[in-house]
């Protein structure tokens, strides 16, 4: 709230709503379209460490889980109601137990967008889980609903974001001494857990409802010999940089609806084969008609869609076998900048080979 000073020079003021803005004092045009779109796709190929995803998670896990109820459908049940007398977890370094809400999904996503737009902006290369810090108190602290009683204790007097700094503390914490454990479920997912894992698992479960709920079941859950397998074939593919494995591997995986944790490995497959193939690039708008005839040429099943990615202002998606491609159109004029990314198996290499011989495109 303004101050009665600040009050008073607002009410001495002309009043827009009669007038309109002065344009002398109010907040200048300072991008255009085109400037924001290309902001945008930078931002959105900032890197994150490991770690970063496995913090994230974090956060919104130690907001929403408990070990008594569902707290997302559960109305009337709720810490400040009484639910945590009796229960184990209900300590003084717990989260779950000052905390009536949960986190969405769009928290997670908000707290890697706008550390990646953090990152960019500082001209930082890779989020890391101290900027994600940063940013999380003003992502979190007006949709959370805490319990007053913890609130409204000293010295918070029922400030909200100092609130939330203080229980992210005592998250950053816990997330780094439940570490071995992320090591663990790491192995697992590699197919090479040591003998005594799921016993420190076990041990841990007893007093983390993450590990509990979370990297417990899991790790429980890839512990086959089937899954072992072929998780070994996707590392031994990963480590040799053999792109036709490895994409041959997924395609296997897309059509056998039942095999064990088939998300997670088509997911870990992606993510390798975007990282070992993906390739930016960028040419003025006055080419966009050679660079669709050229790939369209190739690939008649890209021949629609990319003519109508590159048709407007927009960012898209095109997937094809092996192939994904990104576009991001700023604008239609001749000197407007397009961006396209490129990823995928064996054809996305193929793409990149023929945007690589355009003389007018230039290679990020």
């Amino acid at each position: 709230m303004p101050s009665s000073n600040d009050l008073s020079l607002i009410l001495t003021g002309k009043d827009e709503k009669y007038i309109g803005y002065d344009e002398l004092i109010e907040v200048p045009k300072i991008l255009s379209i085109d400037a924001l779109m290309e902001i945008w796709y930078y931002i959105n190929r900032v890197r994150f460490k490991a770690e970063v995803n496995n913090y994230i998670h974090a956060i919104v896990r130690e907001f929403t889980l408990c070990a008594r109820i569902d707290k997302g459908n559960s109305e009337n049940l709720k810490p400040s109601s009484g639910l945590c007398s009796g229960c184990h977890f209900n300590t003084d370094k717990s989260i779950c137990n000052k905390i009536d809400s949960i986190l969405s999904v769009r928290v997670a996503k908000d707290l890697l967008r706008y550390s990646k737009a953090l990152a960019w902006l500082l001209n930082i290369k890779e989020v890391d889980v101290n900027l994600v810090n940063s940013i999380a108190p003003f992502v979190i602290s007006h949709r959370a609903k805490y319990v007053s009683r913890e609130l409204e204790k000293a010295p918070f007097w029922g400030n909200k974001y100092e609130f939330t700094k203080h229980i992210l503390e005592i998250l950053s914490k816990r997330f780094l001494n439940r570490e071995p454990c992320y090591d663990i479920a790491t192995r697992f997912r590699d197919g090479i857990p040591n003998d005594k894992d799921l016993e420190i698992l076990n041990n841990y479960a007893k007093n983390d409802l993450i590990v509990k709920y979370d990297i417990l079941p899991f790790s429980k859950a890839v512990k086959t010999k089937k899954y072992t397998k072929l998780a070994e074939k996707v590392d031994k593919s990963v480590k040799s940089g053999d792109m036709k494995s490895l994409s041959e591997i997924r395609n296997k995986l897309i059509d056998d609806l039942e095999f064990p944790n088939r998300a997670f490995l088509i997911n870990w497959c992606d993510q390798e084969l975007y990282k070992q193939t993906v390739s930016d690039f960028t040419f003025k708008y006055s080419h966009q008609k050679d660079v669709w005839v050229e790939i369209a040429t190739e690939f008649p099943s890209l021949d629609r869609p990319l003519k109508e990615a590159l048709s407007k202002r927009q960012t898209k998606q095109i997937r094809a076998e092996d192939i994904l491609i990104e576009t991001n159109v700023t604008g239609t004029e001749e000197d407007s900048i397009v961006n396209i990314q490129v990823s995928g198996g064996a054809n996305a290499l193929k793409v990149r080979s023929l945007l690589e011989n355009l003389e007018f495109i230039q290679k990020e």
